[in-house]
């Protein structure tokens, strides 16, 4: 009688040990997905080696000339990045991602839908200076120093076209 009352309460406590563990690695990816946003909104350059590895390749070559190509490598996004944000303001809303974990525990296939607006206050009309896009990620974190990091990241536009927000038409 005993076995029965303490077995269940062992594979309960196994059980929610194993969901703990695999909770804590997918909430760590968001937070470095989260951490990346923020550090690009916020314009911290210095900051992107945190959730960037240093060999990244990020390709937005799909968005076409003058909003996508590809870098590689750490310092490539940062002055290509540094590029296209120029003076405007930018905003990634990460609105849900889809995490898979690799048997090894230190690589992730992530796939994330996000919002990605930019304004230029000086150009609120030119759909070049001025847009919003919702994006798919599919991408690649590796722990890298300790930390979940971005390694590759392929971006493709959900939507028909880049849409103007303050003036309801596409580009």
């Amino acid at each position: 009688m005993r076995l029965s009352i303490i077995l269940p309460a062992v594979l309960a406590s196994l059980s929610f040990a194993y969901s703990s563990k695999n909770y804590s690695q997918y909430e760590a990816i968001h937070q470095a997905e989260y951490k990346l946003a923020y550090n690009l909104d916020m314009k911290k350059w210095d900051l992107l080696h945190e959730s960037m590895t240093k060999d990244v390749v990020y390709d937005n070559s799909a968005f076409g000339p003058g909003k996508g190509g590809v870098s590689t490598g750490l310092d490539e996004v940062i002055k290509n990045t540094k590029a296209a944000f120029g003076d405007s303001m930018v905003e990634h809303i990460v609105a849900n991602a889809l995490i898979d974990v690799d048997d090894s525990g230190k690589r992730a296939h992530v796939i994330t839908y996000l919002i990605f607006s930019k304004w230029d206050t000086k150009a609120l009309g030119d759909p070049d200076k001025t847009y919003r896009v919702y994006e798919k990620c599919d991408d690649t974190f590796v722990i890298d120093d300790g930390a979940w990091k971005l390694k590759y990241s392929k971006v493709t536009n959900m939507g028909p076209a880049f849409e103007m927000p303050y003036f309801n038409k596409t580009t």
